[in-house]
């Protein structure tokens, strides 16, 4: 793991005339490249079945990979100064690619509908309007019965109810790598989610300054997870791969770090 202060510099050349500033660096990237197969990047921890593979990568030759269960966390989780050190704003980016077909919910009798909810990306941090323990998801899914999956912004509490704002059931994993890039500005309230470059329109939040209900962004975030973790039974798991993993205060896209 290489891991950066974001910092913009401002320059003079020896002609007297100023240089542009330079692009602030990301605060950690993630390729994966030194870290031993079967082995986690150093600095993290590990929660349920997951590692370090040689076996495919969208960059290089290595990426992390989510094996298959059947519900359950399968993730790399950063805590410590990294991360609170972000403050209440960041960009955050991932290439994801996930097995198709995918596992589908199966809907109970007298149901019409269900789903597995699939969380990627998340941050624990105390909320700043309750002040009790939430979890962040700016990277979330749900799949319904048909294979395709929603899009949304999710945070958890206990023993409050969990709240989201999401998408239609419009969008599929391809089987092929995806650029995921997620912004949080705690200051403004603010959430954007992009995938391939894309906004998912239906998930942009603005609430504005001091409106915390419905968004709840903290100024800091205690620790940063990248994995898996599905909620629902999903049969056989979903099987996955992450890579080129990014964070920093300026976005990302699909920039070589």
């Amino acid at each position: 793991m290489r891991a950066s202060a974001a910092a913009v510099l401002f320059v003079a050349s020896l002609g007297g005339h100023a240089e542009p500033p330079k692009a602030p660096k990301p605060a950690f990237v993630v390729d994966f490249e030194s870290t031993r197969d079967g082995d986690i990047p150093k600095g993290f921890t590990k929660q349920g079945a997951c590692e370090v593979t040689s076996a495919v990568a969208h960059r290089g030759t290595k990426c992390l990979q989510i094996d298959p269960a059947e519900r359950g966390p399968r993730r790399i989780v950063l805590a410590g100064d990294l991360v609170e050190n972000l403050g209440p704003r960041h960009w955050g980016r991932l290439y994801l690619k996930v097995k198709t077909p995918t596992p589908v919910p199966v809907v109970p009798p007298g149901q019409s509908f269900a789903v597995i909810h699939s969380t990627i990306v998340e941050g624990e941090a105390t909320s700043p309007l309750h002040h009790d323990r939430i979890w962040v998801r700016p990277v979330d899914t749900c799949t319904g019965p048909d294979g395709k999956l929603q899009w949304l912004y999710n945070v958890e509490a206990h023993p409050r109810p969990e709240f989201a704002t999401g998408s239609p059931f419009k969008y599929r994993f391809t089987g092929d790598w995806t650029l995921v890039e997620w912004y949080v500005d705690g200051d403004t309230q603010t959430y954007r989610l992009f995938v391939d470059g894309k906004e998912i329109p239906e998930v942009k939040l603005d609430n504005g300054a001091g409106n915390l209900k419905g968004t709840e962004i903290p100024p800091f975030f205690d620790s940063l997870s990248f994995g898996w973790n599905n909620y629902q039974p999903a049969g056989a798991g979903f099987t996955a791969w992450i890579d080129d993993v990014a964070v920093g205060h300026e976005r990302l896209g699909d920039k070589r770090l």
